[in-house]
């Protein structure tokens, strides 16, 4: 077998998840700090309380150590960013942990072993849910369980810290504790086999403007270290051992993408209104409170989609009232005077089987999920209507119902609403009486009865991605037909343009809070449909801001009128990029 030599490496090119924006150039550092596999030892019995303290000592030893890590992050990146480490720490605390620990231990057990099965456990069921969210609490637990066993152990083990020279990491994925210790003067950039836009690497990447391709697959087994590498964190594509030319490309648009970031964080505070006077709101969708610091370092102008799914995901239990106000609480006062939109639990049955019992279903997208598990479960909806309403205190919340597809589910949503607010004004809270009540348009039959559906609440917001899903019967996640999933499909076009319409002759205005209000291409046409606001992730808010304010709003409205009369997505590209040429985008 013939050994590449350097002078004859091959160029390679990888596509993934772009998950932090940018460009970095650098050799390829491959980091690799995820397989655990701890061998079964047994104890004699006399050591059981000897190794239960031995595993107690190294558990607050990794609290301390995780506590260390979050004071250090709320220096260097902010409060809201740091709380990604709670819920380690809640894990590492939680009884039941170390009673199974514990009985483990009892049954002759070390402790490395029994704190392996007992996590193993845990992420086998997160493993048996269908979800990105959960996936991804996968690599917090097994970061856990690796800091545990090293200090079980007294092993020495590698961060990310130690590195001394710039370079791209290369890894099967990056834990919590790992991003922690990120510095962009040398991690230029990361790229993973694994992973997904909702990790708290990926959060933290997008916080500390590292660029960051995820998902890669093969990254890991076929980059070597040392190889020259380009990660374009935008666009999500990796270069491997590039020539001359394409690094001198590179070298460009990074420039071009230093120069750009600057000149768009200038537009921070100024509107997003088109050069003939008209203004649309650009809000931000947040899932953590930990990206809060992002919502305020971008300029948005509020929270237009709040996800509430991870109180219901992470616990082993229907969350506390209290918990949940306080979590609110906490989002509408930073926020304030902004508004602040929570949309209530939009999860399937099978994302919550360990809280409440529900059957398994061949088609979970056209399943019992979102309002229907609320109307269905009405003790746990009324308990999250209950902290909504306590937490519009300050008069700058709004609640969101998601997945109406009837007026029935709406009319009975809002009879629950106005349930909870007697029975909360019997027992003296103080709550906003107008609170503002939405709903989600996301399925094209409630786009047939939009003019009726707007009579009952005071905002729309279109719910993109499910509404291309369902119009086109495509499941997006399905890579066989994952090209039909079009959002410049005509019909779904078309299908806003009926909602707005609708929404705008009752006087209520419509928000876009799907992918598509962060796609440069589809603001011209939202814009010329007269969307009122759009909801996007933060760090996406000043790009929008500048194409808005390089088109009129004449301009976006013809535009839009002929694209109504097109018959093809391609037609409808074809005329964007017309008019992006005009305005150098």
């Amino acid at each position: 077998m013939e050994i590449e030599s350097e002078e004859t490496k091959s160029q390679s090119e990888y596509s993934g998840i772009p998950a932090s924006p940018g460009i970095a150039i650098g050799q390829a550092f491959i980091y690799d700090n995820t397989n655990f596999w701890i061998e079964e030892k047994n104890i004699p019995l006399e050591r059981v309380e000897e190794e239960k303290a031995r595993f107690k000592k190294a558990v607050d030893k990794v609290i301390k150590d995780i506590k260390a890590l979050r004071d250090n992050l709320k220096t260097r990146i902010g409060k809201e960013n740091a709380t990604i480490f709670d819920p380690h720490i809640m894990l590492l605390e939680d009884p039941a942990v170390t009673e199974e620990t514990f009985e483990l231990i009892e049954k002759g057990k070390c402790a490395e072993f029994a704190f392996f099965r007992t996590t193993r456990k845990i992420i086998k069921a997160y493993k048996r849910v269908d979800d990105e969210y959960m996936k991804e609490r996968m690599t917090d637990i097994n970061d856990i369980l690796r800091r545990v066993t090293i200090n079980l152990l007294g092993m020495d083990s590698a961060t990310l810290s130690n590195i001394e020279t710039p370079v791209v990491v290369i890894a099967p994925n990056i834990a919590p504790s790992d991003a922690a210790l990120m510095h962009s003067n040398k991690i230029l950039a990361f790229v993973t086999d694994f992973g997904g836009r909702t990790s708290h690497a990926t959060i933290l990447s997008r916080a500390m403007d590292i660029p960051a391709v995820i998902s890669v697959k093969t990254a890991t087994s076929e980059i070597s270290p040392g190889d020259m590498v380009i990660v374009d964190g935008t666009r999500g594509r990796v270069y491997v051992n590039p020539d001359q030319e394409t690094i001198d490309r590179f070298k460009g648009e990074k420039k071009q993408f230093e120069i750009a970031r600057q000149s768009l964080v200038e537009l921070k505070d100024l509107p997003a209104v088109t050069t003939d006077g008209y203004r649309i709101g650009l809000h931000a969708n947040v899932e953590y409170t930990d990206e809060l610091n992002a919502v305020h370092a971008n300029g948005a102008e509020g929270i237009g989609l709040y996800r509430t799914e991870f109180h219901y995901i992470e616990s082993n239990k229907i969350p506390d009232e209290e918990d949940l106000y306080n979590d609110y609480f906490e989002i509408a006062q930073s926020l304030t005077p902004d508004p602040v939109i929570i949309r209530t639990l939009d999860l399937g049955g099978d994302k919550i089987s360990h809280i409440t019992s529900s059957e398994t279903e061949a088609n979970p997208f056209l399943g019992w999920r979102a309002i229907r598990v609320s109307l269905s479960l009405r003790d746990l909806f009324k308990v999250q209507l209950r902290a909504i309403v306590r937490a519009s205190s300050l008069k700058n919340i709004a609640v969101m119902f998601p997945l109406i597809s009837c007026i029935d589910e709406l009319n009975e949503a809002l009879d629950i609403l106005a349930e909870v607010k007697a029975e909360l004004k019997s027992e003296g809270y103080d709550f906003d009486p107008d609170m503002r009540v939405g709903i989600m348009i996301e399925l094209p039959s409630a786009v047939m009865i939009a003019d009726h559906l707007s009579s009952k609440v005071d905002f729309f917001s279109i719910g993109t991605n499910d509404l291309i899903q369902y119009s086109v019967a495509v499941d997006r996640e399905n890579d066989r037909i994952a090209d039909l999933f079009e959002p410049f499909h005509p019909g779904v076009l078309r299908l806003i343009n009926i909602t707005v319409k609708a929404a705008h002759k009752a006087g209520i205005p419509v928000a876009i809070c799907g992918e598509m209000s962060s796609d440069p291409a589809a603001a011209l046409i939202l814009l010329g449909l007269e969307i009122d606001e759009l909801s996007m992730v933060p760090s996406f808010i000043p790009s929008m801001k500048q194409i808005i304010r390089s088109i009129s709003m004449d301009t976006a409205k013809k535009l839009a009128a002929r694209i109504l009369q097109c018959a093809s997505a391609e037609e409808v590209k074809g005329l964007i990029n017309e008019e992006l040429k005009k305005i150098n985008m």
